[in-house]
């Protein structure tokens, strides 16, 4: 069995395989590799659709951890239809990244220094947030629930920090 060891060559790493019963890793054929053909697809959104539902936050809103480990933060959050919304906040130091599952909602967003922007938000669309810029979510259906997955990075350095929505240097 071979180990990893540093320095290996890309193609060397590339030429191994976790076995999913086991955290051995073995090298496999280069003929055994295939391409990612379809993962874009909505072939992979069923398995985050049927996340279970959790407690609603004020606003309407139910977000489900579904990982956190390093670096990364991944959750599943889901607006309640007719202005479910994610309350205007702000993040310090993490970066958010947006893709939603079904439904269509606006994401509103004010940088540092004032400046304000919209984002309509459906399946396939995709939006990064930095830090400092205060943002919110709405749900503007008012039959169909919004889902969206959201990515947070980095993780260790998460806060939440209500905004009054104003604008300005400040922010609240």
């Amino acid at each position: 069995m071979q180990k990893y060891q540093r320095g290996l060559p890309i193609r060397a790493m590339a030429s191994m395989l976790i076995k999913p019963s086991s955290n051995i890793v073995r090298p496999i054929s280069r003929q055994q590799l295939r391409p990612i053909t379809n993962a874009t697809k909505p072939d992979f959104v069923p398995s985050l659709l049927s996340v279970p539902r959790v407690a609603a936050k004020p606003g309407g809103w139910h977000p489900t951890l579904i990982h956190s480990s390093g670096e990364v933060k991944f959750t599943v959050i889901r607006l309640a239809p007719n202005g479910g919304e994610v309350p205007i906040h702000k993040h310090t130091h993490v970066w958010d990244y947006f893709m939603p599952l079904s439904g269509e909602a606006i994401i509103e967003t004010r940088t540092k220094k004032g400046a304000k922007q919209d984002f309509e938000m459906k399946p396939g669309s995709f939006l990064a947030v930095g830090p400092e810029d205060v943002h919110r979510v709405v749900n503007k259906s008012k039959n169909e629930e919004f889902v969206f997955f959201i990515a947070q990075s980095p993780r260790g350095k998460y806060d939440f920090v209500a905004d009054d929505g104003v604008g300005g240097e400040q922010g609240s």
